[in-house]
């Protein structure tokens, strides 16, 4: 149950700042951006940002240059503590501590603004461990490193994808579209597995492993970005329906366009986000057995510093929280289960 909840946390972390909003103003007149001592500064993409009756208003799309090349670092930390069972009724902590170094070069941009991305991960760290009241174990994966746990079956996707180029194509609003040029990830998959695969197993390794599982983490640094042009100060909320465990859901999210500055000649905007989670049922039946939520808190809160001049996120950080009572019956027996599970997630651009 645990892995299956910190499924669901990280589908919400994905979606965390996903949001549309209708904007609106008239007599829009572009802002000179200026710097602390008063000069105009004239940055790149200044012209998304403007001015009306209503105040400032700011176009939120990814514009970056051709041959602009991006370094980062994604730090994505998930722990959580089981009591049920299954655990024998005793404490049962998790944790799961992931660093991802790549490199992103604008390979194009098109004339209807889609970016196509040249992507390469440089090196990948994992560190993850369980531990009870009386016992613990952790292990430990270095990409640089070839050693015992290096090859282990769990890490054959991150020592296939280790310093292979591939592309991804993202919109002008944030979103990744497609990744392509996986080929040679997936020939070193099928190798470190003694090219004994069948051509069906070959496909449901590249379907587990494949576009969408690194799109999905890809996805985490892109911020998504409504359409219509957003004004500072301004709050939208946006909200969708998913599932933690069987249980049917309702995220609801809340934003704002909190500051729009100018440092070194670049324009910098900085967006808050809000998550709240409402159950739309809290007692399901599924075949014998009857799932009952007796208690739940959940909730998240994130930062983003985008660089508009740059058009790339420049720093995110999210965390989000689930606390879940649940009691599970079945022929007149039941069980109660309890789970926590804290995921955080970082971005920063390392080539300011």
């Amino acid at each position: 149950m645990s892995k299956k909840i910190s499924a669901t946390i990280f589908t919400i972390i994905f979606g965390f700042f996903i949001a549309s909003m209708q904007g609106c103003g008239k007599k829009d007149e572009p802002v000179n951006d200026k710097s602390k001592d008063g000069s105009t500064t004239g940055t790149v993409n200044s012209d998304l940002v403007k001015k009306d009756d209503k105040g400032t208003k700011v176009t939120l799309a990814l514009k970056p240059k051709k041959g602009d090349i991006l370094r980062y670092k994604m730090n994505a930390k998930t722990t959580s503590k089981e009591n049920s069972p299954m655990t024998a009724n005793k404490d049962m902590s998790s944790a799961q501590d992931i660093n991802y170094y790549y490199t992103e070069e604008v390979n194009d941009v098109s004339s209807a603004g889609i970016i196509t991305y040249k992507i390469k991960f440089d090196s990948i760290n994992v560190l993850s461990s369980v531990s009870t009241s009386d016992s613990s174990v952790s292990m430990i994966y270095n990409s640089n490193i070839k050693d015992s746990v290096y090859a282990k079956p769990d890490f054959i996707q991150y020592n296939s994808i280790m310093n292979e180029e591939f592309y991804a194509r993202v919109s002008p609003n944030g979103e990744i579209t497609e990744t392509y040029g996986l080929e040679k990830v997936y020939e070193n998959m099928f190798k470190a597995l003694g090219d004994t695969l069948s051509m069906e197993q070959k496909e449901s390794l590249k379907e587990s492993f494949g576009k969408d599982a690194i799109k999905a983490v890809l996805q985490q640094q892109f911020q998504m970005f409504p359409e219509k042009e957003v004004y500072q100060d301004s709050s939208w909320t946006r909200s969708y329906e998913t599932q933690i465990l069987i249980f049917p859901v309702k995220n609801i999210l809340s934003y704002k366009l909190k500051d729009i500055k100018t440092e070194n000649n670049q324009t910098l905007l900085t967006i808050d986000a809000d998550l709240s989670v409402d159950f739309i049922e809290k007692e399901l039946k599924e075949k014998q057995m009857t799932y009952k939520v007796e208690d739940v808190k959940t909730g998240g809160k994130g930062n983003i510093v985008f660089n508009l001049t740059k058009g790339c996120t420049a720093k995110k950080e999210t965390t989000t929280n689930i606390e879940l009572g649940m009691k599970i019956s079945a022929g007149g027996q039941s069980v109660k289960t309890t789970q926590n599970v804290l995921t955080e997630l970082k971005v920063e651009l390392l080539n300011k």
